[in-house]
């Protein structure tokens, strides 16, 4: 394969990023130009809601230099992705349509949940000491502008993630007015931050013993370089010298950071903010260094691009920490482990038995398994609405490496799989065709796995499933009597057969 050369632009809440990329022989992303342009649409919009005109004229100027820039390079392909500060504007998709018209760029607005996946691989990717790191509890920071996201690995698993609104520039937009007001600034900051964290400590998993943290973010690359280090490596620092960094900010008034240390005005403020967030977990896992990477987002976008387009293998399984988030969703929620194991292993053997005919994707079967995983976990909540429950709790949760419009699927899955009659119901009719037709598809098949272990009590052993020109055969070796089953069978299979076209029949052995 030929060299080609490939563009990321990351529009975020204060600055713009080109990162040009050249594709290798094998896939293999190598950075070779990086320009940056500050831009205002955060400092902003956070407060008032909404970007404004002439925030758009700015974000459409840095754009037209970028473009200007990839044509010097002869770009092949151009992406351009934006995160908060255009995702929770009140008129982002005015926003979007202005920069399309005036720029010729489509700009792919991340949910937080994908920008979050992106950042991960640009993190695993840039530390191959990664998958070794993981084998012991360690907890990952992601300092956003507008947020924070917490993510725990432990025994080599995804663990937990949790996103709270508690990004740098938010927090300085939000107080601001307050340094003003008071001569103890630092205390409410520090008040601000905890009560958060505290909210957080009280949802995350217990018994962890943490031997790593690693944190990273836009601004950290400064405090790296306040610490004598290299901004653009990946460093480790100590827990002693990181303190003096941050008692260096406490006492330092933002703008003599930019007037004696040459930290951008833009960033100045930013940086205590980021630093009480490391301070306060590091003092709460209670270990003596922490490990801050040169990453980015762009690197993480054009590393998952390199897997899907080029060939490239990342180091770890795109999909693993998706399924591994589920599974503790299902957990936490106290799904029965035993009857989702059972859905799952049978839907996935009769989705690929039926594969001829049902025409899923690889993506829309990693949907079928995760709405397998979560199909019980609103009993936590109530326990005969409980699909209802289920579909709000599942929107309403992050699974990092699932964007919004595959979320609302699963979640839709969930809510249709134990209604006798799903097209009459209200969020089915309002999809577009072809999503209606991949739910039909994946409530189907939810439905008569689901319905192989109505009693919960695994009595089926060994399946094998075999589709036939009329049929589908399920035949079943089982350890007990099996007509509750085979009742919920017949009754769950007529949309089965209306959907995928063939009549589902199953058949019992009775082990002895």
């Amino acid at each position: 394969m030929a060299k080609k050369l490939v563009a990321v632009i990351d529009i975020g809440s204060i600055t713009a990023r080109l990162k040009i990329f050249e594709i290798s022989s094998k896939g293999r992303p190598k950075e070779i130009e990086a320009v940056r342009k500050i831009i205002s649409v955060g400092t902003k919009s956070y407060i008032t809601g909404v970007i404004a005109f002439d925030q758009v004229d700015e974000i459409c100027e840095c754009l037209q230099k970028f473009k200007i820039k990839c044509k010097e390079y002869k770009v092949d392909k151009i992406f351009c992705i934006a995160t908060s500060a255009i995702r929770d504007a009140g008129n982002r998709d005015v926003v979007v349509e202005q920069i399309k018209t005036r720029t010729g760029f489509k700009v792919e607005v991340l949910d937080n949940s994908m920008e979050r996946f992106y950042q991960n691989i640009a993190v695993k990717e840039a530390m191959p000491e990664f998958s070794e790191l993981i084998k012991d509890g360690t907890m990952i920071l992601d300092i956003g502008a507008s947020s924070l996201q917490v993510t725990l690995y432990d025994k080599s698993d995804f663990i937990f993630s949790q996103n709270m609104v508690l990004g740098s520039l938010r927090i300085y937009e939000m107080l601001s007015d307050l340094q003003s007001r008071t001569s103890h600034y630092e205390d409410v900051l520090q008040e601000f931050i905890a009560q958060d964290l505290e909210d957080y400590h009280l949802v995350e998993p217990k018994g962890i013993t943490y031997k790593s943290i690693v944190a990273f973010g836009g601004e950290l690359g400064y405090i790296k370089a306040l610490a004598g280090l290299d901004a653009n490596s990946n460093c480790e620092i100590t827990k002693a010298e990181f303190l003096k960094v941050y008692e260096l900010l406490l006492k330092t008034r933002p703008s003599d950071l930019t007037l004696k240390l040459k930290i951008p005005s833009y960033i100045a403020p930013l940086l205590l903010p980021s630093a009480l967030i490391i301070k306060n977990m590091l003092e709460y896992v209670g270990l003596e260094k922490i490990i801050l990477p040169f990453v980015s987002l762009s690197d993480g976008y054009i590393y998952d691009y390199c897997e899907q387009n080029e060939g490239f293998k990342l180091s770890l399984s795109r999909e693993d920490d998706l399924i591994r988030s589920a599974r503790n969703v299902a957990k936490r929620y106290r799904s029965n482990k035993k009857h989702i194991d059972f859905v799952e292993k049978a839907a996935i053997e009769i989705c690929d038995a039926s594969s001829r005919l049902n025409g899923l994707s690889e993506r829309e079967k990693l949907l079928l398994r995760l709405s397998a995983i979560l199909h019980e976990c609103g009993k936590f909540v109530h326990a005969t609405g409980h699909n209802e429950a289920a579909y709000n709790l599942i929107r309403y949760t992050d699974l990092i490496g699932l964007d919004s419009e595959e979320l609302d699927i699963v979640a839709l899955v969930v809510r249709l799989y134990p209604k006798q009659n799903p097209y009459d119901n209200y969020y089915y009719q309002m999809l577009p065709a072809h999503k209606k037709v991949l739910v039909s598809k994946l409530t189907a098949i939810i439905r008569i796995a689901d319905a192989m272990d109505s009693s919960h009590k695994q009595k089926i052993k060994e399946m094998s499933v075999t589709l036939h020109q009329d049929k589908l055969h399920i035949s079943c070796e089982v350890t007990a009597d099996m007509s509750f089953e085979e009742w919920s069978f017949e009754h769950r299979s007529k949309l089965f057969e209306e959907v995928i076209g063939v009549k589902p029949q199953i058949r019992f052995r009775r082990l002895q």
